[in-house]
């Protein structure tokens, strides 16, 4: 995409006593984890990612997100010129009750944006509540594309202190969406961050973004997402976010957690 916002963290590293806010995730354990349901691994780099569900005692989607092994950091495509690749990944069957309809990682070789700090090799991982015909329709070139671009939800749909990356008509990335921005967050060296998304007035996205190299330190990251007052449908929403390295399985996390139930209205 083409607009990202300043970083917020150098990357917080949560300590082991620090954890009592958070559910320690199931998948830290490695594999055969009761409740745990991957979908089919897509190739990235030398190795591959796949997307996952956690259900809970009752079978009610209690996380979900994307595992990348060991071997997804390399032989990734690069060059002199910026290179962009995106993986679309499909969601297990169990996650229709969450708001998610799919997931992609983007590789972005050089990053973009300068201004921002966000010109160093990074991943996006769009957790998208748009479904992909509606998301491949996001394009200049489709009719009615400049009134859906121009119109923005109603600010309880976005978290408080975000803001559009720019002015939506001409800041709204193509196959993606217009990307919200935490005001609160200072101006620093890029490690990760946390975006939301919307097109045509509706929520859109969820979008960690995270630099190759800070992923690559094997980080422990947990915390709160920041949430909107309101939503637009029904469907279980994440109010965590973590990032982690799990030595046993050999695998990087992204995840989305603490799925609750939200009413539209």
């Amino acid at each position: 995409m083409d607009i990202r916002p300043c970083a917020r963290h150098l990357g917080v590293v949560v300590a082991a006593g620090c954890l009592g806010l958070f559910v320690t995730p199931a998948t830290a354990t490695g594999g055969g984890i009761p409740g745990l349901i991957e979908g089919p691994a897509h190739p990235v780099g030398a190795g591959s990612a796949r997307t996952y569900v956690t259900l809970d005692a009752e079978g009610t989607p209690a996380t979900l997100g994307v595992r990348l092994d060991a071997a997804a950091l390399d032989d990734l495509p690069d060059g002199l010129l910026p290179i962009t690749e995106d993986y679309v990944l499909d969601l297990p069957e169990q996650a229709d009750a969450t708001a998610f309809d799919h997931v992609t990682v983007d590789w972005n070789s050089h990053g973009h944006n300068p201004e921002h700090g966000f010109d160093v090799p990074h991943f996006d991982v769009h957790f998208y509540l748009l479904d992909r015909p509606t998301v491949d329709s996001i394009n200049p070139l489709v009719p009615g594309y400049v009134q859906a671009a121009a119109r923005i939800p109603d600010p309880r749909y976005v978290p408080v202190g975000y803001a559009p990356a720019g002015e939506p008509l001409t800041s709204t990335v193509a196959g993606m969406g217009l990307h919200w921005l935490d005001t609160a967050e200072p101006a620093h060296h890029f490690t990760e961050t946390v975006l939301y998304g919307t097109w045509d007035g509706r929520q859109a996205f969820v979008e960690p973004m995270i630099s190759r190299e800070w992923l690559a330190s094997r980080p422990q990251l947990h915390e709160q997402l920041p949430q909107p007052e309101a939503y637009q449908r029904d469907g279980l929403y994440p109010t965590t976010y973590s990032v982690w390295w799990d030595g046993a399985s050999q695998t990087y996390t992204v995840e989305l957690g603490g799925l609750t139930m939200r009413e539209a209205s």
